[in-house]
């Protein structure tokens, strides 16, 4: 069964699907600690893109079945302040309650329309979210529309970046991605799972990677966690 209405009831829904089928719910750091294992094993990770009030309801229901994910958070984004009175003591939450917190970038797009170097931005957000947060991995951020894909040049300078900024994984790393089958909401062209379901996936036995954006998910409206 597909759903096009993508509720916080049917999120837990599904959560308990693979609990039931015998899955571990593993955060990205405890994936890559555990060894990439290929079956019954489900990772959860969420961008935070836009709208941060939409992210806790997800974390409620994670909370509820005593389930951690991964939550990457931008820095440099037009769309919100992730230092605000608002965002900053939600995701300080998180991170008390457990939640693994990593930097989302797309620091080779900034550097490029800035004319700045690609280095010291990404150099840049990651002291400024570690003024925060403990931070031990990052995921490249890619908008609909994007101009320069950072992943790229993130694999051409993985070893500076290790040594220099102290990252010790990204969940974009071709051993993490042939573990799992991965699964994520999009607009193909109307909001859709782009592949499997989580059903579906989950009936397979093998590993998933969940990928979910907060703002695609809602109750009543898609507007209710602000424009």
């Amino acid at each position: 069964m597909h759903h096009n209405k993508f509720s916080f009831d049917y999120y837990k829904s599904f959560l308990m699907l693979a609990a039931d089928a015998g899955y571990k719910f593993y955060t990205v750091g405890e994936f890559f600690a555990a060894g990439f294992p290929k079956e019954k094993a489900f990772v959860i990770r969420h961008d935070l893109d836009v709208k941060p009030a939409s992210l806790p309801p997800l974390l409620k229901a994670e909370i509820e079945l005593s389930i951690r994910s991964t939550i990457y958070v931008r820095v440099m984004a037009n769309d919100f302040n992730a230092f605000n009175y608002l965002t900053l003591p939600m995701l300080l939450q998180a991170q008390a309650d457990g939640f693994e917190l990593g930097l989302h970038t797309n620091f080779l797009e900034s550097a490029t329309i800035m004319n700045l170097d690609p280095f010291e931005v990404l150099k840049f957000e990651t002291n400024a979210f570690r003024a925060f947060f403990e931070n031990k991995s990052f995921a490249c951020h890619r908008d609909l529309n994007y101009t320069f894909n950072s992943l790229p040049w993130v694999v051409a300078n993985w070893e500076k970046i290790q040594t220099e900024l102290g990252y010790e994984f990204q969940p974009y790393d071709e051993e993490f991605l042939n573990s799992v089958i991965y699964v994520n909401e999009g607009y193909s062209p109307h909001l859709c799972w782009r592949n499997l379901t989580p059903e579906q996936a989950i009936a397979t036995g093998k590993s998933i990677c969940l990928l979910t954006h907060p703002h695609l998910w809602w109750e009543a409206h898609p507007f209710e966690a602000g424009t």
